[in-house]
């Protein structure tokens, strides 16, 4: 199979196609074969050579991909080979087929694209961490979110408008009118605005 390492930092043309032996899934382990995959911000700072959490280079990027499942290890009860998912797969998912711990594989829906599903997990699942899982969102409460127009914070504003609750987000002047086709209620300027002052006028 094909994968695309980092050869060393820089610009997209340190990326490097490689051949490597098909992996085989451990115990808990499902192993996908990837049709389309996410380019996250983590990503391109990794190729960069500046992102913290990333292998030593060269390495394998790729924290989010989508495909279908091909092979199924023992400890693996909710998926099967042939099912359509996308995954989590911090580092490793620019390649043919990749490995991944079943918590961190998802069914998608009939509907869904590989494309659409590969831009789900990074910002989709942590956005989802922070306001339902650790926050408990409830329709109606208050929700302050900063960077609301990039990936994460877009995530955070659906996620809100579904649930029902008021958002307040922090942006660029050049993006409120977007963020307002978005569904978000109160865009702030937080260049030139105190947005712990604005939340407090408007609440």
């Amino acid at each position: 199979m094909r994968q695309i390492w980092i050869t060393k930092p820089g610009e997209p043309e340190v990326l490097e196609i490689r051949e490597a032996p098909t992996p085989i899934p451990q115990n808990g382990e499902v192993r996908i074969r990837v049709e389309t995959i996410g380019i996250n911000f983590a990503d391109v700072l990794g190729r960069m050579g500046i992102y913290p959490d990333a292998p030593p280079i060269p390495y394998v990027p790729g924290y989010e991909v989508a495909g279908i499942v091909d092979a199924v290890s023992q400890g693996v009860p909710d998926l099967k080979e042939g099912d359509r998912v996308f995954a989590l797969t911090r580092f490793g998912g620019y390649a043919d087929t990749v490995c991944v711990p079943h918590k961190q594989v998802f069914k998608r829906l009939d509907w869904m694209s590989a494309q659409d599903a590969a831009a789900l997990p990074v910002n989709y699942l942590t956005a989802y961490q922070m306001l339902v899982v650790m926050g408990s969102l409830r329709p109606g409460d208050k929700v302050l979110i900063h960077g609301a127009a990039g990936g994460v914070g877009l995530a955070a504003l659906d996620i809100c408008r579904i649930i029902g609750a008021e958002t307040f987000g922090t942006a660029s002047p050049e993006k409120h009118d977007f963020l307002l086709e978005r569904g978000l209620h109160f865009p702030i300027d937080y260049r030139n605005h105190d947005f712990e002052q604005v939340v407090m006028d408007l609440t």
